[in-house]
């Protein structure tokens, strides 16, 4: 840690008082953004849960599980990030739970059903998650300049996953592919790979 980032956290520590309505600024734009998501699947595409009624909602579930997980954790991660004099290890740590359990599951997955890969839909969900990781993570950024980050990487890190995150949580619906398989390599890795681009130009973005 460098002797600013030192002194910007023994002030916080020391009494800095977190300035009135830094909530509502901080989460505004990435409301917005996951509401800019949501407005897109709405218009772009057509019968949303259209395997509900072959699949049940268990895929749809385990889906929203993991992506509405992540999404509040890397949301609170980013608050706790952009507020000076706090330890924010923790906070990191928990980021990791959800592709854990991913994991875990990926496992035995071909032993429960056998799943076509990649399936029909593959390049329409690359496709989504392109177009709107980086809106929600624009929106991300724009929360996190109204706090005061120190930890620039990790705190664009975080706000790359609430992209990702965002994305998936917003296209699941539409999404007729299943098994763990397809959800690690056209959901996670596309996730992961916008955190690694948070971690990349969080200190640009973010710098004071």
């Amino acid at each position: 840690m460098s002797s600013t980032d030192s002194l910007i956290d023994r002030l916080a520590t020391d009494g800095a008082t977190p300035r009135t309505g830094s909530l509502a600024r901080f989460a505004a734009p990435m409301v917005g953004a996951a509401a800019i998501c949501a407005a897109l699947v709405i218009f772009a595409l057509d019968t949303p849960f259209s395997t509900v009624s072959s699949d049940g909602f268990s895929p749809i579930f385990v889906k929203w599980g993991f992506s509405i997980a992540l999404l509040l954790l890397s949301g609170f991660a980013l608050w706790f990030i952009g507020r000076p004099g706090r330890s924010t290890g923790g906070a990191l740590a928990t980021l990791a739970v959800p592709f854990v359990l991913v994991g875990a599951l990926l496992l035995p997955d071909p032993l429960i059903g056998q799943h076509s890969f990649p399936g029909e839909t593959w390049r329409r969900c690359l496709t989504a998650m392109a177009v709107m990781s980086p809106i929600a993570f624009a929106g991300a950024i724009l929360g996190a300049r109204s706090l005061a980050p120190v930890r620039l990487r990790r705190a664009g890190f975080a706000a790359g996953l609430f992209g990702g995150a965002v994305a998936m949580t917003a296209y699941s619906p539409y999404c007729p592919e299943r098994g763990m398989l397809y959800m690690a390599v056209f959901y996670c890795l596309p996730i992961i790979t916008m955190a690694a681009i948070g971690w990349v130009t969080g200190p640009r973005l973010l710098r004071w």
